[in-house]
């Protein structure tokens, strides 16, 4: 597989196309989000989560954060007061662990959801434009570190994920924060 490599600052109609084609196909990319580089996989394709684990080489079955808009999240969160208690941060670099509703379950394969909306208009827009949540996690092979620029990116998913999209003026390299709201008071995990 070619991996394709775009600068979010210069990214073309016909470059934008090309990422939402291989999305809506089920391939992995890597997408700047307001945290680290993700690595995504639309979340609506078959077999998402284990898209998603197999290239980043996680065990089986693990949970993966949904990044969404505002509106999917009231789709896949079961607990409104939950919601409403995750919603003063965002959009932003938290990840809510709620009970996930029957839409969430088939994103997340367990009972709980961890949903994040992020702070980037670009991700938003392009969520919208799919009509799905992405699944992700930080772009990197399980258990090493957070890729954080393209020589990295490279060297690991090169010819491993379709497309690459690169932000110039990425200064953010630190992943969210993860609160889990299903207890009886949010606990923070990270």
């Amino acid at each position: 597989m070619k991996t394709e490599v775009f600068h979010l600052s210069k990214i073309t109609k016909k470059q934008l196309t090309l990422l939402k084609t291989a999305l809506l196909s089920g391939a992995p990319c890597i997408l700047p989000t307001d945290t680290v580089y993700g690595l995504v996989v639309l979340g609506r394709a078959t077999n998402a989560r284990d898209i998603l684990n197999k290239t980043k080489q996680n065990p089986e079955n693990k949970p993966a954060q949904i990044l969404c808009t505002l509106k999917q999240a009231a789709i896949l969160a079961a607990d409104q007061n939950q919601l409403e208690q995750a919603k003063k941060f965002w959009p932003g670099a938290l990840t809510a662990i709620m009970a996930a509703s029957k839409e969430g379950k088939r994103y997340s394969g367990i009972d709980t959801v961890g949903l994040r909306i992020p702070n980037s208009q670009f991700l938003l827009d392009l969520m919208e434009s799919l009509i799905s949540p992405l699944l992700a996690t930080s772009a990197n092979l399980h258990g090493k570190a957070p890729c954080k620029n393209t020589a990295e990116l490279l060297a690991v998913f090169d010819g491993i994920v379709s497309c690459i999209v690169l932000d110039d003026n990425a200064k953010k390299n630190t992943p969210s924060k993860i609160i889990d709201y299903t207890k009886n008071s949010p606990q923070v995990i990270r």
